[in-house]
């Protein structure tokens, strides 16, 4: 995250955070003639519906031109991470707690589970088998969220 998303994410989380949500990234494009592109990514356990990236939309819009975050124009896009999310840093683990999780690590292999939190710069992943394995963060070259299939189990790739 860039000084400056950092900044926004600052900003931004106590907003969306008091809309009941949690905010998942920040990412700002380039300017153009429409001025900056800030993406924002929410997530709640129990789903984004479109009422909730509209109310989160016009919250965060009031706060960053209270805030007079950006000069000139600027288009804003809330949306949830979707299904296949690639996750960014081991702080998702938090955030996605109990949900399913497909790593490659760095050094070969595969891990499927769900997400069981972090442990300092650790992500907790709960196997399929019921397995708890510490992983480090460094140590894992991608994971993704996968949807559950019918009847248990894990489908997708990382």
């Amino acid at each position: 995250m860039s000084g400056q998303e950092g900044s926004v994410f600052g900003l931004l989380n106590p907003v969306v955070t008091g809309q009941g949500l949690q905010l998942v990234e920040i990412t700002l494009g380039a300017a153009s003639r429409r001025g900056t592109l800030i993406r924002i990514v929410i997530h709640s356990p129990e789903g984004v519906s479109h009422q909730d990236c509209s109310r989160v939309t016009r919250a965060c819009a009031q706060a960053l031109e209270d805030a007079e975050a950006f000069d000139g124009a600027y288009t804003l896009e809330v949306s949830s991470p979707g299904l296949g999310r690639e996750m960014k840093d081991g702080r998702e683990f938090e955030i996605f707690r109990g949900q399913p999780v497909r790593m490659v690590l760095a050094g070969g292999g595969e891990r499927t589970g769900k997400c069981a939190g972090t442990q300092g710069e650790e992500v907790v992943l709960l196997e399929e088998d019921g397995t708890e394995s510490v992983i480090p963060w460094s140590n894992v070259a991608k994971a993704k969220l996968v949807p559950e299939k019918r009847g248990g189990g894990f489908g997708g790739e990382a």
